[in-house]
């Protein structure tokens, strides 16, 4: 199918359209790389024996610690089956299924393809704003909870487990957790809550409920 598609040349929002559309782990676990808990596979670049090649949350791509090699999903694919960049975005927009039309294109669907980036781009943002926003509270919040005396010991103790669960739901499911218009709105409190934190009234209230 890839080489039917030769002839078409595709634009620099394909590019992007697939690299946001894709994450580095899905790519790599479906040409058969398994993905360890350390987020590490074997390097399909040398002969690996013991997984050295890191695959990167937020789509950061993936590098090498033994040979060197690295890049994006697009790069690991061309590399992989030596194919040029074109041919390897193709291939990854058949091999997934892509709703990414691989023909000229009408006004119309320019403009669709343009807002359905602009959403995915809009996502990734409040998933990497989010993901830094909790991590932080929850930092806090486990200073905090080693210390009886801290006045915000009691919100620690309340706080903690809610905020691991926002960060598993945001890991596991981001565009459910963006559509909750509440849960959003929590992360903009969290966010005020963390630059507060040092300067709060002592009264060590939650904010989550």
């Amino acid at each position: 199918m890839v080489s039917q598609m030769k002839n078409f040349h595709l634009c620099k929002e394909d590019y992007q359209e697939v690299k946001t559309s894709l994450s580095m782990r899905q790519v790599a676990e479906l040409y058969g790389f398994h993905v360890n808990e350390r987020g590490k596979c074997l390097c399909p670049f040398h002969n690996d024996a013991h997984p050295s090649m890191k695959i990167y949350a937020n789509d950061k791509g993936y590098y090498c610690f033994s040979c060197g090699s690295g890049g994006d999903a697009i790069k690991f694919v061309a590399e992989l089956y030596s194919l040029r960049n074109e041919e390897a975005c193709l291939k990854l927009i058949e091999d997934f299924s892509l709703p990414i039309q691989t023909e000229a294109l009408s006004y119309r669907e320019k403009r669709e393809r343009e807002k359905r980036i602009g959403q995915r781009k809009e996502l990734d943002y409040f998933v990497k704003c989010a993901y830094v926003t909790l991590a932080a509270y929850r930092q806090l919040l486990c200073e905090a909870a080693r210390n009886p005396e801290d006045e915000h010991f009691i919100e620690a103790l309340q706080e903690l487990s809610i905020v691991d669960y926002r960060l598993e739901c945001l890991k596991k499911c981001p565009e459910r957790y963006y559509a909750d218009k509440k849960a959003v709105r929590r992360i903009g409190a969290i966010r005020k809550r963390v630059i507060g934190w040092h300067g709060c009234n002592g009264t060590g209230a939650a904010i989550s409920r």
